[in-house]
């Protein structure tokens, strides 16, 4: 396995976690680091967040499903009005 895979399906860091979420508190940052996710886990939760039309049926689950949960605790207003 290359080094540049392991990064990738390592732990996202808090740049790559920012990266995603754009400004954001500290004390979410460090919210989302405690659970491990990938940078793909952190991006699939921000954009079920954000989605307009959420899919009937399906969940998230795991950490994406953790990070989705700290997400729209600590940015309702981001998931406001959505279906």
């Amino acid at each position: 396995m290359s080094e540049t895979y392991q990064a990738q399906a390592g732990a996202a860091t808090a740049s790559e976690i920012r990266a995603t979420l754009g400004p954001a508190e500290d004390d979410l940052i460090i919210e989302v680091l405690a659970i491990g996710p990938t940078g793909a886990e952190v991006l699939d939760a921000y954009t079920w967040l954000r989605a307009d039309d959420r899919l009937p049926g399906h969940e998230l689950r795991g950490r994406t499903a953790r990070v989705f949960e700290i997400l729209e605790a600590a940015l309702p207003e981001i998931g406001e009005g959505r279906t």
